[in-house]
């Protein structure tokens, strides 16, 4: 089990590369007007691409989750990332808009394999940290992905314009990031991946198991499909992705269109939700280890994040950019409360089913949550074209209230007295 300075530098590759990941998946969001103008197609064409994408993740994640418990985190944190390099440049020079919508569903299908990968070799590097604390640094990475893609693309855009400049960027960005990882990322063994959850002096006298050990290890670990607690909390990630993607991949497009603002500027005030959700995550992780309660910091932050929801759909068209950087900086700020803390309830619910199948458990999210895709790529467009953006707003933020709401299949308390909570046992 690495300590130290080895804990943190691999933990640091982790998240690099799945930030890396979430920019590449990201960057259309800034420009896809530039994209929908440049191939004369609607926002509802492209929906119905990304739908269809989601569909592809969801298959990945299927697949290539088994990958991450019977071979090993390694191979899934370095080959998607260099495989959207690759992509990457494709892009760049795609002539027609079929091509970029296949090459966008490839990535998807890569993406998809990492996912799990990265959860899981997040919870295997850090059993002594606090399970919420480990999963805000995995929010870290995705926040960082995320503005990565508004501020790249609000500094770089007014230099290069158009959509084909932001592949170039993150084709050498996923290369170098691939090459690093290749280099410098090792995986635990499985005999250590199964006993984390034991102490490290425990762990020190465990002897090497036999293939045929091994083997029984990973059958175990398929227990977690016959979970239904596992697979109610699962359903967390429905709602809340339906959320997140709206902010990541619409938002600048809803600033530019509802609001009209230049692209540029869009992205810019979206880049102050991920800033400030930078910030919640590690907030909200510290606060959920501290008190020993999952559900009750995920329900608060669902709750609050879909009051924002709710105002930000009421300004009108004309608000100040002033306003706008407010709403979305509250947004993100509440936003950061749910998903550290419910990765940590998931992660527990699901050792203590298997602890040789929290990879796959993890698959399990990866799997639904483009059924959050589906809806949201087929029906925003719809919904904008004919009732407008405000109410998809709404629609988002009573997804935040389903998510509160479905937290309590979680194991684990909704609050624990000051004098219990170093006493709790979440298996």
């Amino acid at each position: 089990m690495p300590a130290g300075a080895l804990r943190w530098w691999l933990l640091g590759l982790i998240i690099l590369g799945w930030a890396v990941e979430q920019y590449e998946a990201l960057k259309n969001g800034p420009v896809l007007v530039y994209i929908l103008a440049d191939f004369d197609k609607s926002l509802v064409e492209w929906g119905q691409v990304a739908a269809f994408a989601g569909l592809v993740y969801s298959a990945g994640a299927v697949l290539l989750s088994r990958v991450a418990d019977r071979y090993g985190r390694r191979p899934l944190m370095i080959w998607p990332v260099f495989a959207y390099a690759v992509i990457s440049i494709c892009g760049a020079i795609a002539p027609n808009f079929w091509t970029l919508a296949f090459l966008v569903t490839a990535g998807s299908f890569m993406m998809a394999g990492m996912n799990p990968a990265v959860h899981a070799a997040s919870r295997d590097l850090t059993p002594r940290m606090g399970r919420a604390m480990v999963y805000a640094w995995v929010s870290l990475a995705f926040t960082i992905g995320a503005l990565m893609s508004t501020a790249v693309a609000a500094q770089t855009l007014p230099i290069w314009p158009g959509w084909r400049s932001q592949y170039w960027i993150a084709a050498s960005l996923a290369g170098i990031t691939a090459l690093v990882i290749f280099i410098f990322y090792r995986d635990l063994s499985e005999r250590i991946r199964g006993q984390i959850v034991q102490t490290e002096d425990d762990s020190e006298h465990i002897t090497a198991p036999t293939s045929a050990v091994e083997l029984s290890a990973y059958d175990d670990g398929r227990l977690v499909y016959r979970s239904p607690r596992l697979w109610l909390l699962s359903t967390v990630i429905v709602f809340w992705a339906l959320t997140y993607v709206t902010v990541s991949g619409y938002v600048p497009t809803f600033l530019a269109q509802h609001h009209h603002l230049e692209p540029a500027r869009a992205a810019g005030i979206t880049s102050y939700f991920w800033v400030v959700f930078t910030a919640s995550v590690f907030i909200s992780g510290w606060l959920s280890d501290k008190l020993r309660v999952r559900k009750t910091i995920t329900a608060f932050g669902g709750i609050t994040t879909g009051l924002c929801f709710i105002v930000g759909a009421s300004l009108p068209p004309d608000s100040s950019e002033t306003t706008l950087i407010l709403v979305w900086s509250a947004t993100g700020f509440f936003a950061g409360f749910i998903y550290p803390a419910w990765c940590a309830i998931y992660s527990e619910t699901a050792e203590s089913v298997s602890p040789h199948g929290v990879g796959r458990a993890f698959g399990i999210t990866a799997t639904l949550s483009p059924i959050a895709g589906l809806f949201l790529n087929l029906g925003l467009p719809r919904i904008v074209e004919h009732y407008g953006w405000s109410t998809w707003m709404l629609i988002a933020g009573g997804c935040c209230f389903a998510a509160a709401a479905l937290v309590s299949f979680g194991k684990g308390p909704w609050w624990v007295p000051r004098s219990e909570r170093n006493q709790i046992n979440y298996s």
